[in-house]
């Protein structure tokens, strides 16, 4: 398979491989198996992005993809808690608690505990090691005719 150099990650079920080209780096790309409607409702695919791992589920219909590394300590949120917040679509990180927006990356709760019990004392002292509050990226997610996602930093055109 050939693809011109873009911003963009394409998880094609008609060949049941995730393939992704980088801004910067033309003719790189990355493939790994996976099959789009295994991104059921609630579940979750791991591909390989331009800066670490990016997590793709799908949340009361919609799709989401946002990096799958959480910015306190840079440990993966591969294993993160899916859930519908409210109306907001959030992952939450297994590790200590911090809660990102799908939507938008933005942090809504930031070390609230550690492994998923809520802990004013384990979030006092965590809150003083690793990074202070960070958002993390998200991405656009296109469905295209042939039932792939396009996953892209930049807004598709229509």
């Amino acid at each position: 398979m050939k693809l011109l150099a873009t911003s963009f990650i394409c998880l094609a079920s008609s060949v049941n491989a995730f393939v992704a080209t980088y801004p910067g780096r033309p003719g790189t790309q990355v493939e790994v198996s996976v099959n789009c409607p295994a991104v059921a409702e609630g579940e979750r695919e791991i591909v390989d992005g331009d800066n670490g791992p990016i997590l793709v589920t799908k949340v009361a219909g919609s799709y989401y993809a946002v990096d799958a590394t959480c910015p306190h300590l840079g440990l993966p949120m591969k294993k993160g808690k899916i859930s519908n917040e409210g109306g907001t679509p959030t992952l939450t990180c297994n590790f200590h608690n911090s809660c990102f927006d799908l939507s938008t990356g933005k942090c809504t709760k930031w070390v609230t505990g550690a492994l998923g019990f809520q802990s004013g004392l384990i979030s006092g002292i965590m809150n003083k090691v690793g990074s202070e509050q960070k958002d993390i990226t998200s991405y656009y997610v296109s469905e295209m005719g042939d039932g792939s996602l396009t996953v892209s930093s930049e807004a598709p055109v229509t």
